[in-house]
C-alpha cells in the first residue's frame, strides 16, 4: 500500500483470452453471435480518460481484437513497465483473464494488479482467495474508484474495492453509482487502435457511445441492476452530441452503436437526442438496443430521421408463460408490433431469443423457434440461457441442481450449455440452438430478401462471407433435437 503514490503508469487490457463482448450485461463470445461485430474496449477507454485527468500515462491493449498472444502481453509489460495493471474480466473467461496478473507478477513483482468486471460483484473475495496474484478487484461502476486508488486514497475508503491486507481480504464501502454521467470525460479513443473496429456490413469505422446506465426491469437472467442500479441515469443529449461530433471530426467515425441498458426507455429524452442529431446533419448511421415495449411510431420516426438503421430487441421467448416466469414484463403482441414498426420505417431488426431455463421443454423451445419464424426479423440469434453469478436465474439453477459445471470454474459462452433444464440435457439445448439457426437462416426467401435489402454489392458480399463463416461454425455441431 505504501507504493500507491507511485502509480503513474497504468496498463489497461483485455487479456488474450478470447474474443468476447466485455460489457457487464453481455458477456458472449463474438463468434457465437450471428452478427460478428468487434466493439472497442469502451470500459478501458473510460477508465483511462479518468486516469489521464490525474496525470497518469496510460496504455490500452485489446489483445483479442488484434489476435495477439501472451508473448505480446509480456513484451508490453517489459517495455511499458506499468505501476498498475487493470484487467477487464468476464465470467466466461475469468481464469484465463486473471492469468495476466500471474504473468505480470513474474516480470514486475511490485506492480499492483487490479481486475474489474461484473463477476466480482459476487465473487470478489472468492477471486482473491483463488488467484493470489490479483491484488484487488473493483465492483460496480469503477471509473472513479480506480481514480481514487491511483490518487493515493486509502483502500479502506474506496467504494467497491476488495483488497488484500496482510493475510486478510477486506471490502471497502459499497459501490457508488455515478450520478452525473456528463461529468465523466469522453473515452480515451486516442489510446485505441480505432481501425480495428468496423461495422460488419459496411466495413466502415465503428465505435460505441454509452448513452445511459441503469435499468428498472426485473429479468431474472440479467445482472445489470446489481452493477448499474435500478434508476436510469441519462447523459444529456447535448453531451452525447458533442461526443458524436468529436468522433466524426477527430476520428472520422460515422458508424455508431448507442449503448444503454435500454436505449429507448425515456421517450422525451430519445426524441430530443434524435432532433439534435438530425439538425446537425452529421450524416451518421447508428444502431441501438430496445425493449419491445419501449418502441412506438413517434420514437422510431425520429430514430430513422436521425440515422438509425438497426434496432436490437430482446424478445427472448415465443411462450407467454416463459416470459412471465423470466419476469420480462413484455408480451408476444408487443414483439409483433415492434418488428412491424421497424419494417414500416425501413429500420432493420435484430431479435434475440434464449432458452434453457429450468421450465423449458421441447415444446416451449419449439414455440420460440416458430415465433421467430413468424416475426421474421432481419437478423436473429438463439442463445442458451447463461446463469451469471448473482442473478436470480443462477440461484434458481444452483438450488435445483441444474448447473453442470463446478461453481467458480470458467464457463465457455452462450452457445455452450452450462445448465440443463428439468427435462432437457445440455446436449439437447445445444442441438436445439443449432437446429433453430439452420432452420431459420437457410430459408430461401429469407436469403433472397436479405441480399435484396443490401442494395450494394460490397455489403452483399460481406453478408455472404458472414453466412459462410456462420455455417462453418454450425456444421461442427449436431442439429437434430429429440422430438
Amino acid at each position: 500500500m505504501e507504493l500507491l503514490w507511485k502509480l503513474k503508469k497504468v496498463l489497461l487490457c483485455h487479456p488474450p483470452s478470447g474474443l468476447y463482448r466485455r460489457d457487464d450485461r453481455c458477456q458472449s463470445k463474438v463468434d457465437d453471435q450471428t452478427v460478428r461485430v468487434v466493439l472497442p474496449p469502451l470500459d478501458l477507454a473510460y477508465h483511462a480518460a479518468v486516469l489521464e485527468r490525474l496525470g497518469c500515462q496510460c496504455k490500452i491493449a485489446d489483445y483479442p481484437s488484434e489476435h495477439l498472444t501472451w508473448e505480446n502481453f509480456e513484451k508490453d509489460v517489459r517495455e511499458f513497465r506499468p505501476d498498475l495493471l487493470l484487467i477487464s474480466a468476464t465470467y466466461p473467461t475469468l481464469a484465463s483473464d486473471l492469468e495476466a496478473a500471474k504473468r505480470l507478477k513474474t516480470l514486475l513483482p511490485e506492480c499492483l494488479t487490479v481486475a474489474r468486471g461484473e463477476v466480482f460483484s459476487v465473487w470478489d473475495k472468492l477471486t482473491l482467495q483463488k488467484y493470489p496474484h490479483v491484488d484487488m478487484v473493483l465492483t460496480g461502476e469503477s471509473e472513479l474508484s480506480l481514480a481514487a486508488l491511483v490518487d493515493g486514497r486509502s483502500p479502506v475508503d474506496i467504494p467497491g474495492l476488495t483488497y488484500r491486507y496482510g493475510e486478510q481480504i477486506l471490502r471497502g464501502p459499497e459501490p457508488e453509482l455515478i450520478a452525473d454521467l456528463d461529468a465523466l470525460p469522453f473515452p480515451a479513443r486516442h489510446l485505441l487502435k480505432n481501425h480495428l473496429y468496423r461495422s460488419p456490413d459496411s466495413n466502415q469505422l465503428l465505435t460505441t457511445i454509452c448513452a445511459a446506465r441503469g435499468c428498472p426491469s426485473e429479468c431474472i437472467f440479467c445482472p445489470v441492476r446489481r452493477v448499474s442500479g435500478v434508476k436510469i441515469r441519462l447523459r444529456s443529449p447535448e453531451n452525447i452530441l458533442e461526443e458524436i461530433q468529436e468522433c466524426v471530426e477527430k476520428y472520422h467515425i460515422r458508424d455508431f452503436l448507442f449503448h444503454a441498458d435500454t436505449f429507448t426507455y425515456h421517450k422525451r429524452w430519445l426524441i430530443e437526442l434524435c432532433r439534435l442529431i438530425a439538425d446537425q446533419d452529421l450524416e451518421i448511421r447508428w444502431g441501438c438496443n430496445s425493449r419491445v415495449d419501449t418502441i412506438d411510431e413517434e420514437r422510431i420516426f425520429w430514430m430513422k430521421r436521425a440515422g438509425c438503421w438497426i434496432i436490437g430487441f430482446g424478445v427472448e421467448s415465443g411462450d407467454e408463460q416463459s416470459l412471465l416466469w423470466m419476469r420480462k414484463n413484455a408480451s408476444l403482441d408487443q414483439a409483433r408490433k415492434a418488428i412491424s414498426l421497424c419494417r414500416k420505417y425501413g429500420v432493420r431488426s435484430h431479435a434475440f431469443f434464449m432458452f434453457g431455463f429450468p421450465w423449458d421443454t421441447h415444446q416451449t423451445i419449439r414455440q420460440t423457434v416458430a415465433f421467430a419464424k413468424e416475426l421474421s426479423p432481419d437478423f436473429f440469434d438463439f442463445n442458451i440461457a447463461f446463469p451469471l453469478p448473482g442473478t436470480e436465474f443462477y440461484e434458481m439453477a444452483k438450488e435445483e441442481g441444474l448447473l453442470v459445471f463446478p461453481e467458480g470454474e470458467e464457463a465457455e459462452g452462450y452457445a455452450k450449455a452450462i445448465v440443463r433444464t428439468r427435462t432437457l440435457s445440455p446436449e439437447d439445448l445445444e442441438r436445439w440452438r443449432t437446429h433453430a439457426l439452420w432452420r431459420l437462416y437457410l430459408r430461401p426467401g429469407y436469403i433472397l430478401k436479405t441480399l435484396w435489402k443490401t442494395r450494394s454489392l460490397p455489403v452483399a458480399l460481406n453478408y455472404v462471407k458472414a453466412a459462410m463463416r456462420r455455417g462453418r461454425g454450425l456444421l461442427k455441431k449436431k442439429s437434430n433435437p429429440q422430438p
